[in-house]
């Protein structure tokens, strides 16, 4: 049986019990080098017995003015950022830096429900990460009066933002595709809305976009399809979700067109994968019926047969980068980190043959 809040012990109480001072007991919990190791276990072992767990971290932060910790915020339910690839390797960037200058870290989703814990949380700056634009949670962070990081998504003037080049990142996969003579295309992408939806989508939907990121991917790949003159047709299909699941129903639609798209860009490898399945169970081959290009270069997409093509993007530089300017470590309001085309047998017959 767990012993309750009342029968535990205080400071003093340690303090009498060893014959120390409160400060002795304080030190052989926050600055041990202070105190003989002898001395130290002592008050440790006399503090167990008498249930007494340590200072209590919210005084601390009372007397201090500083928690030890940040947090991310996180725009969709917890468990996709360890389900998710590309969010649990952004993820892991902010812990490596976060462990290297001892400071503790928090994962919090937005949303309704959510906010008052967003409001409580004991930290010292908070990183944005994948929000949509408009979103109540962005507010409720910037009511905190606490240093503030956006990480991709959108702008907020005068708070540093993490991210890529998007546009310039998409565009170099359409234009790899049509440099392959590629003239038919189909888009499927992750949410543009947080309102659920799943389908065809028009420019109309694509403009008024609240997640930036999906925006800014097709809106690159469609600069690219619809420039230089020759004769071009596109059709683009929204997600609910970025899984390989989601994006089997946008495959299936795409695939069973009249005259189907030669080639398939996708805002996620997770995405591209799903289609390329669907493709295989068509009997489609890859690349020579149908050329398929992801993006964020997951593990996957390098394991894969054929491997994908896809955008090489830094997620685990893009955290260590916001914990950086979270702490003011760097001076840039913008920091955009460089991405790189990878191509490889998915949409290049030439790698394909190439390959052993």
């Amino acid at each position: 049986m767990r012993p309750s809040l009342k029968d535990r012990g205080t400071l003093t109480d340690v303090a009498k019990a060893v014959g120390v001072s409160v400060a002795s007991v304080s030190y052989a919990f926050s600055r041990p080098e202070l105190l003989s190791a002898k001395l130290r276990e002592k008050i440790l072992a006399t503090a167990r017995s008498l249930n007494y767990p340590g200072p209590n971290p919210a005084a601390r932060m009372l007397r201090t003015g500083f928690a030890g910790s940040i947090a991310v915020v996180y725009a969709s339910p917890l468990y996709h950022a360890f389900q998710d690839p590309a969010a649990s390797a952004f993820l892991s960037g902010v812990a490596e830096a976060c462990s290297e200058r001892r400071l503790g870290l928090l994962l919090l989703q937005c949303g309704e429900g959510y906010e008052s814990i967003i409001r409580s949380a004991a930290v010292d700056g908070l990183i944005i990460y994948t929000m949509p634009k408009h979103a109540a949670t962005i507010q409720t962070v910037k009511d905190r009066g606490l240093p503030m990081v956006v990480v991709d998504q959108f702008f907020l003037p005068r708070v540093p933002f993490i991210g890529i080049e998007e546009l310039a990142a998409a565009g170099a996969c359409a234009q790899h595709l049509r440099d392959l003579g590629h003239r038919r295309f189909g888009i499927v992408t992750f949410p543009l809305h947080a309102d659920g939806y799943t389908g065809r989508i028009d420019k109309q939907r694509l403009e008024k976009a609240c997640f930036e990121v999906a925006r800014r991917r097709m809106q690159g790949y469609l600069r690219v399809i619809e420039s230089g003159g020759a004769k071009t047709s596109v059709d683009m299909w929204e997600c609910l979700r970025s899984s390989e699941e989601d994006s089997r129903t946008a495959a299936e639609f795409l695939l069973t067109k009249k005259p189907r798209p030669t080639a398939i860009l996708a805002t996620s490898d997770r995405l591209a994968l799903g289609v390329m399945e669907v493709a295989r169970r068509y009997q489609l081959r890859i690349p020579e019926d149908l050329a398929v290009v992801g993006f964020d270069d997951i593990p996957a997409a390098r394991m894969s047969v054929p491997q994908l093509t896809t955008v090489r993007q830094p997620f685990e530089e893009k955290g260590r980068a916001a914990v950086a300017a979270l702490l003011k470590e760097k001076a840039p309001l913008r920091t955009m980190l460089s991405t790189k085309l990878i191509v490889r047998q998915s949409s290049d017959p030439a790698a394909l043959s190439a390959s052993p």
